[in-house]
């Protein structure tokens, strides 16, 4: 058969025909290498357990906070004090006394290198509405003031007493002027710690007519102010001291001997005593003269 008949030339159609399809057919793709593995998730950290609900403690309406600046003393005569009404956390708005309302009337007296600022936070959670007068000390001493310039603990007992019973009659002047001009209901009641604690001592035995009680903390009065008899007033003021037994700075043994000797002349004076307290007013001591004041303000006479 000649390559260029008709026969030959079909045939040879045919082969070329199948090649290109032979070609454009897709060819098997090789096998795809196995994916590699994925990297094993770390365990998840378990959550934290809700922390529990904080639930406040309702102290009651409080008062906003009044910008820092410097205390606002008033002056009587020569002397100057903060004043202010002091009333229990928790007291409805319609119960609270306005600045002029007629009130029971707190002295409380700081001690060395203190100030009225400060020291008004020991009468902080008094259980009763009051008139609180906190008066400055007499002479600047570090960052506060003092009273009078010896120490308990001086040797100088004679300097000692005639220092207080100076310091003494110039707050009696003060009290006087107070009760008489401030709206007052009974008689002052006075408490004060260290030298304010001497001279609420003080202040009961020689100006037992300017007050209804004295709740001396951490104070003394020393021998050469005893006095050898009992004054005419009466009722005499009630006299309750609290001292620490392991007070280094005014010691306790000399503040029970003061207070026999008023009891034995038949002054109605008491002394409650703590075995680990130093010269400090802690909770422990600072609840029961809430509790003195408490009911010394509500039975003022």
């Amino acid at each position: 058969m000649s390559p260029t008949s008709p026969r030959a030339l079909l045939l040879l159609s045919l082969a070329w025909v199948l090649a290109c399809d032979a070609r454009a057919a897709p060819q098997p793709a090789s096998p795809a290498p196995p994916a590699a593995p994925a990297p094993a998730k770390a365990p998840a950290k378990p959550l934290p357990a809700p922390a529990a609900p904080i639930v406040p403690i309702d102290p009651g309406p409080v008062e906003p906070e009044a910008p820092t600046r410097a205390p606002r003393y008033t002056r009587a005569g020569d002397m100057e004090y903060l004043e202010y009404v002091h009333v229990p956390r928790g007291t409805p708005a319609d119960r609270r006394p306005g600045p002029d309302a007629k009130l029971p009337m707190l002295v409380a007296i700081h001690g060395l290198g203190d100030r009225p600022e400060n020291f008004k936070q020991v009468v902080a959670d008094l259980p009763v509405v009051a008139r609180v007068i906190v008066p400055r000390g007499l002479t600047p001493v570090d960052d506060g003031f003092s009273w009078f310039p010896i120490r308990a603990r001086s040797p100088d007992v004679a300097g000692l007493s005639a220092g207080i019973s100076k310091a003494a009659d110039r707050l009696a002047v003060l009290i006087a002027e107070l009760q008489r001009t401030r709206p007052t209901v009974g008689l002052p009641v006075i408490t004060g710690f260290s030298q304010g604690g001497m001279l609420s001592f003080t202040l009961a035995v020689y100006h037992p007519e300017l007050c209804a009680a004295a709740i001396p903390v951490g104070g003394w009065l020393p021998p050469p102010l005893w006095p050898s008899a009992l004054p005419e007033r009466r009722p005499l003021p009630k006299i309750v001291a609290l001292h620490g037994e392991a007070d280094p700075a005014v010691k306790y043994a000399p503040t029970r001997e003061a207070v026999e000797h008023l009891e034995k002349l038949g002054w109605p004076a008491s002394l409650k005593s703590y075995p680990d307290v130093g010269h400090a007013i802690p909770p422990v001591v600072r609840r029961e003269l809430y509790l003195q004041l408490g009911r010394a303000l509500e039975n003022t006479p």
